[in-house]
């Protein structure tokens, strides 16, 4: 997009400096004219322009987090011990779970995120049996989906929150690789905090965390929450966005924003 801008002003810049070559000085209204289409092209290219440069920074940011947690969460299995040996359990959904069932599962919750709050910069950090700020939330495709709650708030305002465990024995299978197959849990991560879109696959990215580190959701090898069925804009359903976090990471854009035929065995960008 901006070689197409660069494009169009070249052209207006070289139609006035060959005008200038045969005419002494332009009238007045030539040069509103001139403005005029100077003014179209860059109301037609700035929202596009404005929408990469933000696609781009929540590229940046995903990156730099995957980088910084996956340091954290291997220290943490160094000096802590492997994960299923943490004491954590189950917790899927509250539904259906008895109240002591329920305080079980935030203790277990927040013992995540106190073992990993000693190996990452946290400003906050507000615990599952606290009353927390919370903010609405969407999926890919605007769905409203639930909400989330302020959890571990890091130094940069990047924000940890929708801690699952999935299996307390990190046993849980949810892909075809050998850290796919050891899946203790996942989390969500909101780049920019309470700020919009709140929108999964946007500004909010969920990860895996395994016996052997993160990983992100959604890579070729995953079988529960894949690229294709669920990184799709015109797919309404509330998980509309888990399958996102390993295209921006491995791939570098979220063209998935702009073209659905994109596929890890075919297309990686819209153009």
């Amino acid at each position: 997009m901006y070689n197409k801008v660069m494009h169009h002003i070249k052209r207006v810049f070289y139609f006035l400096q060959n005008y200038r070559t045969r005419h002494c000085a332009f009238t007045l209204a030539e040069v509103l004219i001139t403005l005029g289409i100077i003014g179209v092209v860059a109301a037609m290219t700035m929202p596009s322009l404005i929408q990469k440069q933000k696609e781009q920074e929540y590229t940046a940011k995903l990156k730099k987090f995957n980088s910084l947690m996956s340091q954290a969460i291997i220290m943490a299995i160094n000096e802590e011990g492997p994960i299923e040996n943490w004491g954590l359990t189950r917790y899927a959904s509250s539904e259906g779970m008895t109240d002591d069932e329920i305080a079980d599962a935030n203790e277990a919750r927040n013992k995540f995120l106190q073992i990993m709050s000693k190996y990452l910069k946290v400003a906050e950090l507000c615990p599952y049996n606290s009353t927390c700020e919370d903010w609405d939330r969407y999926s890919l495709d605007g769905t409203a989906f639930s909400y989330f709650t302020k959890r571990m708030v890091l130094a940069d305002g990047t924000i940890i929150t929708g801690v699952t465990i999935l299996s307390p024995q990190c046993t849980q299978k949810v892909g075809n690789s050998e850290a796919l197959q050891n899946v203790c849990g996942e989390f969500f991560v909101d780049l920019n905090g309470k700020k919009p879109p709140n929108a999964t696959g946007k500004d909010v990215f969920i990860f895996y965390y395994t016996k052997y580190g993160i990983t992100p959701v959604g890579t070729k090898e995953e079988t529960n929450a894949t690229f294709e069925e669920v990184c799709n804009i015109n797919i309404p359903r509330r998980t509309n966005g888990y399958g996102c976090t390993a295209w921006v990471i491995y791939n570098g854009n979220m063209d998935y924003l702009h073209c659905t035929d994109l596929s890890w065995d075919g297309k990686m960008k819209c153009r």
